[in-house]
């Protein structure tokens, strides 16, 4: 396994883990220990984990999937819906993004980390290596897309 696809993996299970152990905290013993007008506090920290959680757990399935001698089809349709998912959760949950009280400063500054990310990744290719790393059990650092 190479440097970049040890990096990817080790990065889709720690964010898998904290999701389901984010979920199993919050649905079991977080009721019994915490009121509930406490736990509304929590909700956007809750949004956030399950958001980039679905995608890392649909994303580990396909790096998974790939290295399987199954049909790349399973692979290629768990790729997107590893990009589908959860921006469909984000689509559902929009009204609560929209009465979230964030500062503008936060928004410019997210905005500004997204651009940059988009702009360098036509330079560097940041996105398309995380994608081949998923999909391509033969992957080298060095090939061209």
């Amino acid at each position: 396994m190479k440097k970049l696809e040890h990096r990817v993996l080790r990065a889709l299970i720690f964010f898998t883990i904290m999701l389901f152990g984010y979920q199993l905290i919050f649905a079991i013993f977080l009721p019994f220990l915490a009121p509930p007008e406490f736990l509304n506090n929590f909700k956007f920290i809750g949004f956030t984990i399950t958001f980039f959680g679905l995608h890392t757990f649909l994303a580990l399935c396909t790096f998974i999937f790939s290295r399987l001698p199954i049909s790349n089809q399973l692979s290629l349709l768990l790729l997107i819906a590893s990009i589908v998912i959860p921006l469909a959760y984000l689509i559902y949950n929009f009204s609560y993004i929209l009465n979230l009280n964030i500062s503008n400063v936060i928004v410019v500054v997210f905005s500004t980390l997204i651009y940059d990310l988009i702009r360098k990744d036509s330079e560097r290719n940041h996105i398309r290596k995380y994608i081949k790393v998923l999909i391509n059990p033969f992957y080298l650092e060095d090939e061209i897309f």
